[in-house]
């Protein structure tokens, strides 16, 4: 059996957390500001926002662009994307994989 390279398995552990594989699935659709990624989830904002902040300590998403908020009291907003494409297709695979394990 070949070895998992280490850098698959620091993403997979990046995913681990509930709400970040939905964050990077949205974000793959269209960039999105954290509150409006809380919004389109439903998720609060404090968790969606720490996702945002580890997604991009871990580099799966960046920063796209800043602009001047229309929201007190933030001065600016801040719009994040995916990296990467390809995290619905993951997202399938690891559903499909699951489903055979639930047939066993």
């Amino acid at each position: 059996m070949e070895p998992v390279p280490d850098s698959v398995t620091l993403l997979l552990g990046e995913l681990a957390h509930p709400v970040r594989l939905p964050v990077l699935l949205a974000l793959e659709e269209r960039p999105r500001s954290p509150s409006e990624l809380a919004e389109d989830l439903g998720e609060p904002f404090h968790r969606v926002n720490h996702a945002v902040k580890a997604l991009t300590r871990a580099g799966l998403l960046e920063m796209i662009r800043q602009e001047r908020s229309e929201n007190p009291p933030n001065i600016y907003r801040r719009v994040y994307g995916s990296r990467y494409s390809g995290w619905r297709q993951l997202a399938d695979a690891v559903q499909r994989i699951a489903a055979t394990a639930d047939d066993q």
